[in-house]
């Protein structure tokens, strides 16, 4: 469970509800239908208008794999050690090497090991399909993050649009009786569509985007981390020189004390 995005949306829905009931004498105001069905319903249509139905569904699986149940930050530390483990073992025994993945190993490390040990992939070809794989993780990830990047854009247009629609129908009753006692609330109502478009791009879809970025830089360098750790282990090179090799990816404070020592 990854508390940090908990956390983010708990403390969204509070700021949001706490400008809504402290901002006005009738909150009510916010309720407004039109708007909100302008922003999210104009947002949709969007949404369906520029991707597959498809793929918007493994977007929204993506966002609640990663960002409410997975664990959060990379542990770049705990697979170091498993491929210093790795190495050690590999140098005594390879096939060993191999047996010793517990059912927690990333995957890509047993991918790797696997292709090293089972299939005796040399430095090359471990290079070539290992480097394949992790280009296409880079792309998928691309690719799901156009889909929040794009949706992100369009809210703040939809409540402009909402607030437009909103003039459009005050200015059509100024010439009645009475209009400008209209005028304000008729105002006001017309900018919750606004109001909701920013809080939709600037409390949600933006945030999303940036997070899942964010998860997917540290994916592609836990990947690129592995992938340098197999070639090593396919020269035999000495565990502790892979250990500190694979550290110098992360920053000092991040680097800590080995496990496998």
């Amino acid at each position: 469970m990854n508390i940090s995005s908990i956390l983010g949306v708990i403390t969204a829905l509070s700021v949001t509800g706490f400008t809504v009931l402290t901002s006005t004498r009738n909150a009510a105001v916010f309720g407004d239908v039109h708007g909100i069905v302008i922003v999210v319903g104009g947002t949709a249509s969007v949404a369906l208008l520029s991707f597959p139905l498809g793929q918007l569904a493994l977007a929204f699986k993506v966002l609640l794999r990663k960002m409410f149940l997975g664990g959060g930050a990379q542990d770049y530390l705990s697979v170091i050690d498993s491929i210093v483990k790795a190495a050690a073992a590999y140098r005594a025994n390879p096939r060993s090497a191999l047996e010793s993945m517990g059912p927690r190993t990333h995957p890509f490390l047993k991918d790797g090991m696997r292709l090293l040990v089972e299939y005796g992939f040399n430095h090359d070809d471990l290079d070539a399909v290992m480097g394949n794989a992790l280009d296409g993780k880079k792309k998928r990830d691309q690719d799901e993050l156009k889909v929040w990047h794009t949706l992100s854009r369009f809210p703040p247009a939809f409540g402009l649009l909402g607030a437009t629609v909103g003039m459009i129908s005050l200015l059509q009753t100024l010439g009645e009786p009475g209009a400008q006692d209209r005028i304000g609330p008729a105002m006001a109502t017309a900018l919750v569509a606004t109001f909701y478009g920013l809080t939709v791009a600037n409390f949600l879809l933006i945030p999303i985007t940036e997070n899942l970025a964010e998860l997917s830089r540290q994916d592609v360098t836990m990947r690129n981390i592995i992938k340098e750790g197999v070639l090593l282990i396919q020269e035999k090179r000495h565990p502790l020189y892979i250990e500190e090799y694979l550290k110098s990816f992360l920053p000092p404070r991040q680097r800590g004390e080995s496990k496998a020592k």
